[in-house]
């Protein structure tokens, strides 16, 4: 049988057509995994979440283990029970106004509708004085009953919230046993896998472990610092004011703080309407304070805690926020942050490796001796503003002066 000769114009064709048929076959095994996947979405969850909290008490975990005579079951108890400690403390202290504030409100909000509506009306009659016809009657006039309406479903649901709360209690219960589990026994199952690879391949997988480290953890340690900091900060800042529900508002500005991007927008929205129908004259002041706060916490202590951990451009950022929340929702918008990170890691030890910069078994060094080297720039910026501090004046820019015969 003869072979075909093609043109090369043909085989150029050929390529193109296998190439778009792989990456169509690519495309419908990732919608059929995605599928799979979806369908077992709450027990992935149920494992995200206790690894979540075995990157939030591993430090805890292993300083213990390290400093003391307990051995790693016996820390992993002791910091059990030092959190379950800590959160009936919290509990005891902050559910019980929190679940009157919330009773409260609900009682009230006929109240806060008719008073929305007379602040709606007289913003109205401000405007339409200074030549601006907007009309708000459709607005204000149903928000009353809208108010109302939200009362009553929140009194028929009370057993749906039972229930829910009952399988709340039953998901936490297992990720805080699966997250023991993680914690005593997750370093040695990590060993044993690696153990099992090629030397070049357990390098790899122990550049993935060092990178998920670095970008989850240091992810979500750092949101939950922000989260905590902005939380108390706009308690300190409603409770002088006097602005109504302060706690809740507190509560669920540091919790939607946590989501990164859009958390400061959404964490603001609760806090201005609620002054708005409660102390409407101190809604400016409100409103520029938490902004002062916002961006405090944005532009200089948010980065100093996320540099370490993330290390990617703003603009990778938002582009992995975009995807994550076009691919799963929220927690595409919660996850995307840390998973750019870990992609970011690996496209730079990939270009290494094509350019011959790094073997495949040295893969596990490549984060240390990025961060030692950004810690080396750093040392030698701050010693020559240290040496260009201690210079005498007069001596600064002689070098460059032209000499005098």
């Amino acid at each position: 049988m003869s072979a075909v000769n093609l043109s090369a114009r043909e085989h150029q064709l050929l390529q193109a057509l296998v190439v778009l048929a792989i990456v169509y076959l690519a495309i419908q095994v990732f919608g059929f995994g995605w599928v799979a996947v979806a369908q077992i979405a709450d027990v992935i969850l149920i494992f995200v979440a206790a690894w979540v909290l075995a990157y939030l008490l591993s430090p805890l975990v292993k300083r213990l283990d390290a400093e003391t005579p307990l051995n790693r079951t016996l820390s992993v108890v002791f910091v059990y029970i030092f959190i379950g400690l800590m959160l009936v403390l919290i509990g005891l202290l902050a559910i019980p106004p929190l679940v009157a504030q919330l009773n409260d409100l609900v009682t009230r909000g006929p109240e806060y509708g008719e008073r929305a509506t007379q602040l709606a009306a007289s913003i109205q009659s401000a405007l339409e004085r200074i030549g601006i016809r907007v009309d708000l009657t459709e607005f204000y006039g149903s928000l009353p009953r809208r108010l109302g309406d939200l009362a009553a479903a929140y009194a028929a649901d009370i057993l749906g919230v039972v229930s829910a709360t009952a399988a709340v209690f039953f998901n936490v219960t297992l990720v805080l046993i699966i997250g023991f589990l993680m914690l005593n026994d997750g370093d040695k199952m990590w060993n044993r896998f690696t153990r099992a690879l090629s030397p070049e391949l357990a390098s790899e997988a122990e550049l993935l472990r060092q990178s998920a480290d670095r970008s989850f953890g240091g992810f979500i340690r750092g949101s939950l610092i922000l989260g905590v900091i902005y939380g108390v900060a706009t308690l300190l800042i409603l409770v002088p004011l006097g602005v109504p529900y302060a706690g809740v508002l507190s509560l669920v500005s540091g919790l939607t703080m946590v989501i990164p991007f859009f958390g400061p927008i959404i964490a603001m929205i609760p806090v201005l309407a609620v002054t708005f129908v409660g102390a409407a004259d101190r809604l400016l002041l409100v409103f520029i304070l938490v902004l002062a706060v916002q961006q405090v916490l944005l532009n200089v202590v948010g980065p100093r805690i996320m540099s370490r951990s993330i290390g990617i451009h703003p603009m990778f950022v938002f582009l992995a926020l975009l995807l994550g929340a076009k691919l799963a929702g929220f927690w595409g918008v919660f996850l995307a942050v840390p998973v750019a990170g870990i992609i970011n890691t690996f496209a730079r030890y990939g270009y290494e490796v094509a350019r011959g910069r790094r073997d495949r078994m040295h893969a596990r060094t490549l984060i240390a001796e990025r961060e030692a080297a950004a810690a080396a720039a750093q040392a030698e910026a701050r010693d020559a503003i240290a040496d260009a501090r201690r210079a005498p004046r007069g001596s600064r820019g002689t070098d460059l002066a032209p000499k005098r015969e």
